[in-house]
């Protein structure tokens, strides 16, 4: 578990660095071939912005590296400035024209790869407004959109459109430490979990362990949960503290009302909430916003 999770701290801040030097090091002949490798970078690093987990990889790096990416496209554009913009035949020759097409397949690939994702990131209408679960904090959605690359969720039907948040701590990370063995350790753990609408409680668990992160129980998914009638919609808040309900099935609860908290129980690697809307006849997935905005991957809300 913890390769995985460094590769991806990797990918995130070393991908874009690597992109900066490429811009500081590049030598084209025309404006045109710069225009070409700059797009290149700039659509490149957007999907790692997109994609990335900045819970893990630290919320505020991105921005630094967002900097670093214009600072070294501003000088390399300085000194690109003052070329033609076509260059010579000659200039498309050899390893410049190969580095050229390479550039341009790869704007191709992941320009593809960037609207798709933009797509993913596109709400799908109607969505069910309802209140933020949490409160008192920063806290940020780390599964969230209608595409694989976003939300792992999506390969299952009543989950299409789940959401997983987690909590930041003061310095921008969702735990102290890339994967700590501690549940004290991540910033959501034992947070209060509140109703996000007036409904009716429809299940209530709460006698399941919390366990130690990286240790899965897929017999029981949502592990401690309540299940919530929500005007017609249900909805589900999974992965919360053993013993720690506010609820039972039947009670009548009205937004902000305590409900529980924060754990880790069921089939989770690490503390987080999980939150899921359905149609209990159909079963399909229904959207949620919280205060009128969508709980898409690295969107942050404060409460």
């Amino acid at each position: 578990m913890l390769l995985p999770i460094l590769a991806l701290v990797a990918a995130c801040v070393f991908l874009p660095l690597l992109q900066a030097a490429r811009l500081l090091r590049l030598q084209e002949s025309s404006r045109l071939g710069w225009l070409l490798a700059a797009a290149d970078a700039t659509v490149f690093v957007a999907v790692i912005l997109l994609v990335g987990r900045w819970d893990i990889a630290g919320f505020g790096i991105r921005f630094v590296l967002v900097a670093i990416l214009m600072a070294a496209m501003l000088r390399s554009w300085l000194a690109h400035r003052r070329l033609p913009w076509r260059a010579a035949d000659r200039a498309w020759s050899g390893r410049a024209r190969r580095t050229r097409w390479a550039s341009a397949a790869s704007l191709l690939v992941f320009g593809a790869l960037l609207a798709w994702l933009l797509a993913g990131l596109a709400p799908p209408a109607p969505a069910r407004d309802m209140a933020l679960p949490l409160r008192d904090g920063r806290f940020v959605v780390g599964q969230g959109g209608a595409v694989g690359l976003l939300n792992q969720h999506v390969g299952y039907r009543q989950q299409a459109h789940a959401a997983d948040i987690v909590a930041l701590n003061p310095l921008g990370f969702r735990a102290s430490g890339i994967l700590p063995d501690r549940l004290e350790a991540y910033a959501i753990w034992d947070v209060a979990v509140l109703s996000p609408c007036k409904g009716t409680v429809v299940e209530a668990r709460d006698d399941l362990p919390d366990l130690a992160p990286g240790v899965m129980d897929p017999g029981h998914p949502a592990g401690n949960h309540v299940l919530l009638d929500c005007g017609g919609v249900r909805l589900l808040l999974a992965h919360l503290r053993e013993g720690s309900l506010a609820v039972a099935p039947g009670d009548a609860v009205a937004p902000g009302d305590p409900i529980g908290r924060v754990g880790n129980s069921g089939n989770t690697t690490e503390p987080h909430l999980h939150v899921h809307a359905f149609d209990p006849g159909s079963g399909d997935p229904v959207p949620l916003s919280f205060g009128g905005r969508r709980p898409l991957r690295n969107r942050l809300f404060v409460n």
